[in-house]
């Protein structure tokens, strides 16, 4: 395997990653370097154990929007992208995460199968691992639903609509082992879009696809060299400079004297 061990575990976070930037993939993977939170990531998990903490009864729904204000300012601590911040973005999506759970409908319309569902299973016999956010069955068809609580904007979600299915099409491998059944449709609630919901039908040939492509990309990780590894982005971005975890080890995100 490479330099990776050999009981290696693989997720979507990590193919994709790759399948971005080896270099980052190599630093937090294998170098296992101090990586860094950013403050989108840390909204992004106080929402997603709120609305987990609702499905399972633990807060009643018109509790959200003040358990969400109590628990934001210990939890979303990392400083707001410098080009956003001096924009007025942190209190702009202080107030999206609170619009959110103000108008928070409790996802009518569909009955809560699971939640926050761990799991592993094998792609080309290694090891995967996942969480599904909520497991969903239309109340009136009785389609089975995969669904994805996602921070990013309706345009952001727009321009990654062709490889932003690729996680649910990986997970729905193992809604298949568990519910004897691939799920007729894959859902995204954008909970900085006020929960709009975004759909799409389940395709067994994009399944197979995106099967074809996470293997593809564990093969290559497992056949990569030592300077290999060195592959990077050819310029830095926003994601570089801002996002990636493992920025204050990168020569592409590293700030020049």
């Amino acid at each position: 395997m490479g330099l990776l061990p050999d009981n290696h575990v693989y997720s979507y976070s990590q193919l994709s990653s790759f399948d971005e930037c080896p270099y980052g993939f190599y630093l937090e993977r294998i170098e296992k370097v101090d990586q860094v939170q950013n403050a989108f990531a840390e909204q992004g998990t106080l929402i997603h154990d709120l609305i987990d903490l609702w499905a399972k009864g633990q807060i009643p729904i018109q509790d959200l929007p003040k358990e969400y204000e109590k628990r934001y300012a210990d939890e979303v601590v990392s400083s707001w992208p410098r080009i956003l911040a001096s924009k007025g973005y942190a209190e702009k999506t202080y107030q999206q995460g609170l619009q959110y759970f103000e108008n928070f409908d409790g996802f009518k319309g569909y009955k809560i199968i699971n939640t926050e569902e761990k799991f592993l299973t094998t792609l080309s016999d290694r090891s995967f691992t996942g969480v599904i956010d909520m497991v969903l069955e239309d109340e009136k068809t009785g389609a089975l639903i995969i669904n994805d609580h996602k921070s990013k904007s309706l345009s952001s979600f727009k321009k990654e609509e062709k490889t932003i299915y690729r996680q649910q099409y990986l997970y729905s491998k193992y809604a298949k082992e568990k519910y004897g059944k691939y799920p007729d449709v894959l859902m995204f609630n954008l909970f900085k879009e006020n929960g709009l919901k975004r759909f799409k039908d389940f395709s067994i040939d994009e399944y197979e696809s995106v099967l074809d492509w996470a293997i593809q990309i564990i093969e290559k990780i497992e056949n990569y060299e030592v300077l290999d590894w060195l592959e990077s982005k050819e310029t830095s971005d926003f994601f570089c400079q801002e996002l990636c975890s493992v920025r204050n080890h990168c020569f592409n995100s590293m700030p020049t004297k």
